[in-house]
Order: structure tokens, then C-alpha cells, then sequence
């Protein structure tokens, strides 16, 4: 009797169908059904807003600071706040950068969060400051890996159909941007703008604070007490031998005092060089176009994008005084961002947008987009935008740790 069972048992299991997936197909689709659970989680970390707020005007077109990058999805599927990917390694001293490497990382300095280095360009590289929302009891200086991203209202479809965030005073104000960090290259700063500003001392080294901005001159205005023009601090500092730093602040009501202004100049953490990464190619690049910058943004509000590089004729020329107003310099920008519905739709539609100097693909099963935009007194049109267009392709947009160094794409301006 047994021996039968044996038998019928054995005959059972010869009769059986092979199964349909082996080992490396089950492994396979364990690792498309991630990516794609990263790529929902990103889409919904930034997209979820843009279904009930529609800007209704572009923010203006300038590469400043961002969440330090795109938010990362952790293995467990979770939105993580900390960078996407491996902080560079901290020194204790800082050591000369190249043009498009950053030489720092994000920091917290009492009630101010400033970020990693969202821009950067061939004389220097900045962050964007904003205010602390869980500020130490004690109010203490501490460096941090990456610093968190801040709660802000959700970014919005702009009517050419680049996605852009809201704007104060748009549809509800988000969290402002406080303030600007901006590093210069050994040689890259030319202190004039401080003429007469106070001396004081960071680190043993000199510094320069003045105040910006002037009282009204309209006698209505002074009768009345009001409507005067913020006066608000800015600092210059020496980080290291012949180069400078610089905080530039936007808002009196959160301006910090004398002695918060020289305790974040005196945080900046070192770091060792690191290339800026990029997320987009071109192949070929546009004839006669130069990188003249490289960033996650295109605006200080901008939550949306992963990576920007701005290519133009004309180089950026230093010494420098203050921040490049790169709208002044006709130039091609290069966007890759997130997608939502809407933005699917509008392209889907039309991947240039007449009047507005802007062509655009869908990359990634519709999930990002691929931009470009002409600026400037002669910008391209239609059609040669379209042909650019045409060129690009993304990195893989999830996986910033993928993404080659600016400077190995495009040829660095000179």
C-alpha cells in the first residue's frame, strides 16, 4: 500500500506543468515593481497639487535654490527627506573648487535651514535659506547631512506648460525663501557692493556686513509712516584665502540679527569637491552653446524639477559683485521635470507652444518631460527648439546617484 502511494504521488508530481517564471523572471519583476513604486511615490510627493492649483502666471526663468534635489524614495517605499544621494565627505578645511563643483553641503544654523547647493556656475555655487520650522531649544549652530525639505503648497501648471510652483501672494502663500548662500570661486567676488559696510570677523577672517534698501522718498508715503522700502542685512566673508562667501537675505520680517548672520556664515560646512550632476543629454549639443549653469530649478519656488542646465553664446565674465541675473544672457534652458496630468495632456497636444519659446517631450511612460526653452532678445523658434527637443534624453530620473557630471555632458564655458 504504500509503495501505490509512493507511486501515485510520484506519477502527480512528473505530470505537473513547469512552472511559468523562473528565479531571474520573479527577480526581474521584484525590480521593475520597485522602480515603479519609486517613481509613484516621487510623482505623488510633487504632483499631488497640481490638480487643484493652476498658477496663472510662469515664475520668472532663473536657475536659484530647492529641496536640496528631488526627494528619494527609501527602500521601503517611503518619501525620504535626505539627499538623493551620498553626501560628499566633510573636511575640516575648505580646499579650492573647480567652476560647476560645489565644495559644501547643507546646514542648520539656529532657526535657518540652508540647503545643499541647488546652482552652480564657473564662478560660483549657491543655496537657498529657509527658516528652521523645528529649531533647536537651545538654538545651537549643527551641521546635518541634507537639509529636510519644508512642507510648502503644491507646485503648479504654468500656462506654457512648464510646471512651476506658486508664487507668494498666488493662490496662498507657501513657505517663503528667506535668503540666498552664494560661494564664490577663489578670484570670482569683487567686494565693491560692500564699500562702506561695517568690518567685522568669521572664523578669524574678514568679514563685511551692510544693510540694503532705503527709507522711501515719497513724502506721502513718509507722512503716512508706511510703505517704506525693507532695509535688511547681508554679510561677505573670506571661507578661505582670496575667496569669499556671501548671504544675501529677501525679507526684513525674518531677517536675523548680527549675531545669527556671523553664526550661519560660520557653520558652512566643507566639503570635498564634487562635479554638479545632470539629468538630461543632448546629442549633439547646439552648435556654439557653452554651459553657462547647472541646477535642480528654474525659480525660487520651483518643487518641481530635477535638473536644469542653462547653455548660451555669451560667457559669464567675473570677477563677480553679486549673483548673475542669468535672464540677461540669451540662452537655451534645458528642464527635466515630473509630470502630472496635466502637463501629459498639454504636451501630448502640442509639443511647442506658439509665442512662448517652448518645446517639450513626455520620457518615462509619460511620468517626466523632457523641456526646452529659448530666452533672451533673439530666442530660437519653433522649429529649431522642436529639433533640440529632439536630441535630449533623460538619465534615469529616480536615481540621481546615476547621473553623470554636468561638465562630461556639455562643454563648460570657459
Amino acid at each position: 500500500m504504500d509503495h501505490d502511494l509512493h507511486r501515485l504521488l510520484s506519477a502527480a508530481r512528473d505530470d505537473a506543468p513547469p512552472p511559468r517564471l523562473g528565479i531571474d523572471d520573479i527577480t526581474a519583476a521584484g525590480r521593475r515593481l520597485a522602480r515603479r513604486r519609486r517613481r509613484t511615490v516621487l510623482l505623488s510627493s510633487v504632483a499631488g497639487g497640481l490638480a487643484a492649483v493652476i498658477a496663472g502666471a510662469t515664475a520668472a526663468v532663473m536657475l536659484l535654490t530647492p529641496p536640496a534635489i528631488a526627494p528619494a524614495a527609501d527602500p521601503d517605499g517611503n518619501l525620504a527627506v535626505a539627499e538623493a544621494s551620498p553626501s560628499p565627505a566633510r573636511r575640516a578645511e575648505f580646499t579650492q573648487g573647480r567652476p560647476f563643483e560645489t565644495t559644501y553641503s547643507g546646514y542648520t544654523s539656529g532657526r535657518y535651514i540652508v540647503g545643499d547647493p541647488d546652482l552652480v556656475t564657473t564662478g560660483y555655487q549657491q543655496s537657498t535659506i529657509d527658516l528652521n520650522p523645528a529649531p533647536t531649544a537651545a538654538a545651537s549652530v549643527s551641521a546635518s547631512v541634507s537639509a529636510p525639505a519644508l512642507a510648502r503648497t503644491g507646485p503648479s501648471v504654468s500656462p506654457r506648460g512648464a510646471v512651476s510652483a506658486t508664487p507668494p501672494g498666488d493662490l496662498g502663500d507657501p513657505v517663503p525663501r528667506e535668503g540666498r548662500l552664494v560661494v564664490y570661486n577663489t578670484g570670482a567676488f569683487d567686494t565693491r557692493e560692500f564699500a562702506g559696510g561695517s568690518k567685522v570677523t568669521v572664523g578669524g577672517r574678514t568679514a563685511l556686513l551692510r544693510h540694503t534698501g532705503k527709507p522711501s522718498t515719497s513724502a506721502a508715503a513718509d507722512k503716512a509712516g508706511c510703505c517704506r522700502e525693507p532695509v535688511v542685512p547681508t554679510l561677505a566673508w573670506q571661507y578661505m584665502p582670496g575667496a569669499w562667501a556671501a548671504i544675501y537675505w529677501s525679507s526684513l520680517e525674518t531677517a536675523p540679527t548680527r549675531d545669527e548672520l556671523i553664526a550661519l556664515a560660520d557653520a558652512l560646512p566643507a566639503t570635498d569637491p564634487r562635479p554638479f550632476p545632470t539629468g538630461i543629454r543632448a546629442d549633439p549639443v547646439p552648435k556654439g552653446y557653452r554651459l553657462l549653469a547647472a541646477g535642480t530649478r528654474t525659480s525660487p519656488y520651483d518643487e518641481t524639477n530635477l535638473s536644469v542646465v542653462r547653455l548660451g553664446l555669451k560667457p559669464l565674465t567675473g570677477p563677480f559683485t553679486a549673483p548673475v541675473d542669468l535672464g540677461q544672457y540669451p540662452s537655451i534652458i534645458l528642464t527635466l521635470g515630473v509630470a502630472d496630468q496635466l502637463t501629459s495632456d498639454k504636451i501630448g497636444k502640442s509639443a511647442c507652444w506658439p509665442g512662448g519659446n517652448v518645446c517639450a517631450t513626455l520620457v518615462e511612460d509619460r511620468q517626466f518631460f523632457l523641456q526646452v526653452e529659448s530666452v533672451g532678445d533673439r530666442p530660437l523658434t519653433a522649429t529649431e527648439l522642436s529639433a533640440i527637443v529632439g536630441t535630449l534624453t533623460a538619465e534615469q530620473p529616480d536615481d540621481r546617484t546615476t547621473w553623470p557630471a554636468a561638465t562630461s555632458v556639455f562643454t563648460p564655458d570657459p
